[in-house]
Order: C-alpha cells, then structure tokens, then sequence
C-alpha cells in the first residue's frame, strides 16, 4: 500500500471546521477498485476494515451503507487498496462539496447526511 498523501491544498474549500485535527481525522484504506474525489462519503466494509463510497443499495450487506466518513483527499486506489485521510467525528463540510453515489435520490442523500450527523459531521451551505 502507498503511503498518504499529505493534506490536500484544497481541503480548506471542504472542511470548515473541525474539533481537533487529531481527533476528527483518521487514516483509512480505501478499498481497490476506486478512483475517488475529496468530498467522497464513505461507508466502512465489516469483514476487511477498508472503505467504499457508501452504499445505497438495499441489499448492500457488507457494511458500507452506513455513511461513518467524508473523504478529505483525491485517492486512486483502482489498481491496489491505498491508505487515505478522512474526517470521521466532529467537523463541519460545506454542503455542495459532499459527492454521494451517483444514483443516489434527495431522500438517500439526506439519509445519509443524518448518518454522518450521528458523527458529529455536520454540513453547511456555505459554512
């Protein structure tokens, strides 16, 4: 696995507050087979601890249709599971920032906004 990617020069257009950079970020894996924009939510797959963007399939099983994060980095991990900065708890993101799957509806979208909620990630308009 690659290293992480220092933060990105951008983050500051996404993340607009944040408890203590310590606390709210984590390093994760971001599963193989994804080429995936800062401002990705995430969900976290059970059996392997590596991270997909969130499920909104209902029979989606693995554990990646709880949303548990927001991508804080561009990541491609399509050839080889990469690690990766995510906020995970307590923090505030600008709204038009956040990129959901890409069938997702206005009700899944504010489902999952209600999840990271649950975090302590809440989302502006323009925070």
């Amino acid at each position: 696995m690659r290293n992480v990617v220092g933060e990105n020069e951008r983050i500051g257009a996404l993340l607009k507050y944040e408890l203590d950079k310590n606390y709210s970020r984590e390093v994760v894996t971001i599963a193989k087979g994804q080429n995936l924009k800062m401002g990705t939510v995430l969900g976290k797959i059970k059996t392997d601890d590596t991270y997909k963007i969130v499920s909104i399939a209902e029979e989606e099983s693995d554990g990646s249709d709880v949303a548990v994060g927001i991508l804080l980095q561009n990541i491609d991990a399509t050839t080889m599971a990469t690690k990766a900065l995510i906020l995970s708890r307590i923090g505030i993101v600008v709204r038009d920032k956040i990129i959901y799957p890409d069938s997702a509806s206005e009700e899944q979208k504010k489902s999952i906004l209600a999840q990271l909620e649950t975090r302590g990630i809440i989302t502006r308009e323009d925070a």
